[in-house]
This record gives C-alpha cells, sequence and structure tokens, in this order.
C-alpha cells in the first residue's frame, strides 16, 4: 500500500514538473524588446507639395520628404538609439516621427488659431510664451494610433485600415521648448485622454501609402510638461485648429 501511494506521489509530482517547462519555454521577444523600427518616407503637405494652401499649422522644412534612418548596412534600427531620425512604422505598424539636434531636419508649429482662453490662464499656469514654433527635435518619437469606432487601437496599426478605406486615430506630436526650457511640448489629438481634443483622419489610399490628415474642424489640445521630483507636472496650454496632412509611403 505504502508503495502504491509512493508511485503515485510521484507520479503527480512528476506532472507537475514537467507543466512548468512547458510554460517556460515559449519563444523570447527578439533583441530589442520589439522595438525595430521600418523606414518609412513621410511627406508633409506645407509648405512646398503642389495642395498646400498655406493655411496649414503644422509644416515641414524646405528639404522634401523626410525618411527614416539605419544603422550603415542594416534596413532596420532599434528604437531609442542614437541612428534614429525621421519617419517610421514600428513593429506594431504605427507611425512613428523623431527630429534630433544635428541632423539638420525641422518642423513648424503655429498656434494663431486657438479657440477661446487656455483652462491654465484662469490660475496663471500657462507656460506658453510662444506665438509658433519651429524645432529640430521631437523625442520621445511622435506616434500616430488609427482606432476603431470605439476609440480602441486597430490591432495591426495602419496595416489594419482598408485600402480605398479610412480610421479615425488619436496622435501625439512633441516638440522641444522654443526658449530652451526643461519643457517638453505636445500636440495631441486623443478626446479619450485629453478631453475637448479630437481624433484626426487616416486614409489609405493605395497598399502602401496612407495620409494622416487634420481637418479645419479638428481639435488639438496643446500640453508642456515638466518632471518634479520625479512626476511629470502637465499643463492643458489650450485648444486650436492646426490643419496639416503627411502622407506616408511604405
Amino acid at each position: 500500500m505504502n508503495r502504491q501511494r509512493t508511485a503515485l506521489i510521484t507520479s503527480v509530482v512528476a506532472l507537475c514538473f514537467l507543466a512548468v517547462p512547458l510554460e517556460a519555454q515559449k519563444p523570447s521577444k527578439p533583441s530589442g524588446g520589439g522595438n525595430t523600427l521600418y523606414p518609412v518616407t513621410a511627406e508633409f503637405r506645407c509648405p512646398f507639395t503642389v495642395d498646400c494652401q498655406n493655411t496649414d499649422r503644422i509644416s515641414g522644412d524646405s528639404a522634401g520628404p523626410y525618411r527614416g534612418t539605419t544603422p550603415n548596412g542594416s534596413a532596420t534600427t532599434q528604437e531609442g538609439t542614437a541612428e534614429n531620425m525621421g519617419a517610421y512604422f514600428t513593429e506594431g505598424n504605427l507611425f512613428l516621427f523623431v527630429l534630433k539636434a544635428g541632423f539638420g531636419r525641422f518642423a513648424s508649429f503655429d498656434f494663431s488659431e486657438p479657440i477661446g482662453a487656455a483652462p491654465c490662464a484662469a490660475n496663471g499656469a500657462c507656460r506658453k510664451n510662444f506665438a509658433s514654433a519651429t524645432t529640430d527635435v521631437s523625442v520621445p518619437g511622435s506616434r500616430t494610433y488609427p482606432v476603431d469606432a470605439m476609440g480602441a487601437d486597430l490591432p495591426s496599426g495602419f496595416l489594419s485600415v482598408p485600402v480605398g478605406g479610412s480610421a479615425r486615430a488619436r496622435l501625439f506630436l512633441n516638440f522641444a521648448d522654443p526658449s530652451g526650457r526643461a519643457l517638453l511640448w505636445t500636440v495631441r489629438y486623443d478626446p479619450a485622454l485629453y478631453p475637448g481634443s479630437t481624433f484626426l483622419t487616416v486614409t489609405r489610399p493605395a497598399v502602401n501609402t496612407w495620409t494622416i490628415e487634420a481637418s479645419a474642424t479638428d481639435v488639438a489640445q496643446l500640453v508642456s510638461a515638466t518632471t518634479t521630483s520625479g512626476k511629470a507636472v502637465k499643463v492643458n496650454e489650450g485648444y486650436y485648429r492646426m490643419p496639416f496632412k503627411v502622407t506616408v509611403t511604405k
């Protein structure tokens, strides 16, 4: 009887022991934690494409389309490395836009069309002291997330948008403080997390082409952020009409 009990216990322990490695043997993520970036081309409608009407509030520079850079000999790069600059798709097929000082590329922001008074004006907390900004720094990289009708992120990002179709999208676009203060400025289209703003639109006119567009009726929220005692302190700097359009080619 003792032998039978011992054999039964031994069998159960063995089964439990075998069950653990099966879970542990799941494939791990590749090196880089799934942060591989794939270069794409991005061209702002203004200032130099044929359909620029000189009414856009976010525009590119005079050097033409932006293309993601990679280390010599590589077709991809890892997010957060020194080589990152320009336009990319992430592994999840989100659009990433990175500007870094020293690469000679810029983006411009025009805040001349506010919608009412900024909420921060009521208590004197506003930090905005400029009407426009031109920057060569957008770090962390700015991202665009296509969403479904309920506002949830599409599972395959830009690839989830059907050819000939469109989807709403949330976007954050960062730029450095024009005066050199330790502030991060972000233009946000994201009504769920930043109420009062709206989504913008991603359209897919061809298999490997998408447009990201904020219309004249879409609303952006401008947010400033600084770090105090290890915590990010954000200020709602107001709402703006900021039409623009970017064409992304894979």
